[in-house]
């Protein structure tokens, strides 16, 4: 990536071989745009594969003047201890891409994929997921200079923690971030109706999860207690608002992630349904269990 630069930030343990094999392996051959931010003069200009960026000790220096010094319009720091996936710089470049999301037709697809990347949805971890954890990549992000100069990086300082401030900074301020976006899809996604209710009957047969029993139990018990006794319909009442309140926020910010308000609705009828056939179903096996 000709447009890129790399921040490598150093400490006493830094190997400049072991920098060299990770960026030939990743297949980064601009050695011209990887600057090495040195603290404490540890390197004393002794390295001339790279550019350095000197700091001296007790000397504050602010963001605004590392940023001066990056040559290209875009940087992102490049941290030793993380074991980058081999198509790393691969998925940065395909990040603006949909290669990581279904191809979706109507609101009723995507109602049903925003279903399952919700922790309420409970069909997020099916059979069919090939989901991978890129928690470890968080920090690892493209940044574009001219928009992070629009912070007041004069108010942040160039130090070893700087790479996570940043980062919280600007998820704060909700810049646009470049991040790594695999060949592969997160998760092979369910789009027929008939598909997430068996997806959920067989998750619910192997994990038995206390939300859904719970609400199961409270809908059948306070439900049909309620046209017997008014403490049952109120109990049943004050639940019941607090679970659509619940729901009625998770739709919401799916449709705002989405940026799709017709979600709300669909996800409104979805919710509860899932949660009941995952309920009974989650009682039936237990109960077929023990027996």
């Amino acid at each position: 990536m000709e447009n890129l630069s790399l921040l490598v930030q150093t400490d006493k343990n830094f190997n400049i071989e072991k920098l060299k094999t990770k960026l030939a392996e990743l297949g980064f051959n601009s050695s011209e745009n990887v600057l090495l931010v040195d603290y404490h003069d540890l390197l004393k200009n002794t390295i001339n594969d790279f550019l350095i960026y000197s700091i001296s000790e007790n000397e504050d220096e602010n963001l605004t003047h590392l940023l001066n010094s990056i040559k290209t319009d875009n940087f992102m720091f490049f941290n030793l201890t993380i074991d980058y996936p081999k198509d790393f710089f691969e998925g940065l470049e395909r990040s603006n891409s949909n290669i990581i999301d279904f191809e979706t037709k109507g609101i009723w697809i995507t109602s049903l994929i925003a279903l399952q990347q919700s922790s309420y949805g409970l069909c997020a971890k099916n059979s069919n997921s090939l989901e991978v954890n890129y928690n470890f990549l968080r920090e690892s992000v493209i940044y574009n200079k001219q928009e992070v100069l629009k912070l007041n990086t004069d108010k942040l300082n160039v130090h070893s923690e700087m790479a996570s401030e940043l980062y919280n900074y600007t998820e704060k301020k909700k810049l646009n971030l470049i991040r790594y976006s695999p060949k592969i899809k997160k998760r092979i996604y369910l789009t027929h109706f008939a598909d997430v209710i068996m997806a959920c009957q067989k998750q619910a047969q192997i994990e038995f999860k206390f939300f859904p029993a719970f609400f199961v139990l409270f809908f059948l018990i306070f439900g049909i207690g309620a046209a017997f006794h008014p403490l049952f319909l109120i109990v049943f009442l004050v639940g019941m608002s607090a679970y659509m309140l619940a729901i009625t926020l998770e739709a919401f910010g799916l449709s705002t992630i989405k940026k799709n308000g017709g979600l709300v609705p669909v996800l409104l009828l979805l919710f509860p349904f899932i949660h009941l056939v995952y309920g009974l179903e989650s009682w039936f096996a237990r109960f077929k269990t023990k027996t």
